[in-house]
């Protein structure tokens, strides 16, 4: 009798821990799909109870004011909780808190950048492009194509543009345009603006691809209409010349 109470206890927690970890997950999912009234009632009551995960969305929502005030001291509160615990998102608040001196913290680069890498090799992908980009300013560009290649596994659609970026220019890997169209032509279809820029760019002087000014303007309205301000200004220039213009770098 005693073992099969334990067993049906053991069962029953089993079963509380994974319905608690799909809770969290649904207070995820929502809170992607900007579903923050749902977000905010699945993670308020699982912060209450010291829930990590649901108190790192909750900094999220705070920090950006998602369906709620914007109040970053409370949003920095909360993600120094878990950013121990190896909350990425939450290290990637804690980065932006010190870099810009936000949410009652003083401005302090270097923490920053060790919450910055401390969340990119957590496996955040906002992290892993921020980190890169931010060696490609500094010309560490050997640092800036590794990261970039990490964030890229992870689909997301700027750090495409940035290994074209690195192709393009022959930096941190050997030029090559062909590849560096392959990446421009990934991110255009993932949607980055600036891919689709550069994806225009390379139709319009046949770098990297057989030269194709209808291929070219498409690419270029579809990173104007996403109000990418160097598309925009192409355009207007065509306009007034009547003929594409030559973008270079």
């Amino acid at each position: 009798m005693l073992k099969r109470f334990i067993l049906s206890s053991t069962v029953i927690l089993v079963f509380a821990v994974n319905l608690w970890a799909q809770n969290v997950d649904e207070g995820y999912h929502a809170l992607r799909n900007g579903d923050y009234k749902t977000a905010l009632m699945i993670f308020e009551p699982l912060a209450a109870k010291n829930d990590a995960a649901a108190q790192t969305g909750l900094a999220a929502m705070y920090y950006d004011g998602l369906g709620v005030p914007k109040d970053e001291k409370k949003a920095v509160a909360l993600a120094q909780r878990t950013a121990k615990r190896d909350h990425a998102v939450a290290q990637f608040i804690l980065y932006d808190a010190y870099q810009y001196g936000k949410g009652g913290l003083t401005k302090d680069e270097d923490k920053a950048f060790d919450w910055l890498q401390t969340s990119a090799e957590n496996g955040y992908p906002q992290a892993q492009i921020t980190i890169a980009r931010m060696f490609f300013e500094k010309k560490d560009y050997y640092r800036s194509f590794n990261w970039a290649q990490i964030a890229t596994k992870r689909n997301v659609a700027n750090a495409m543009t940035l290994l074209g970026n690195h192709y393009a220019l022959g930096v941190g890997v050997a030029q090559d345009n062909a590849q560096a169209f392959q990446w421009y032509k990934r991110a255009a279809e993932s949607g980055d603006a600036e891919g689709q820029y550069w994806l225009a760019e390379m139709y319009f002087t046949g770098r990297g691809v057989a030269k194709d000014n209808i291929q070219g303007r498409k690419w270029m309205a579809e990173a104007a209409r996403q109000n990418y301000e160097p598309a925009q200004k192409w355009l207007r220039r065509e306009e007034k010349s009547g003929a594409p213009v030559k973008q270079t770098r």
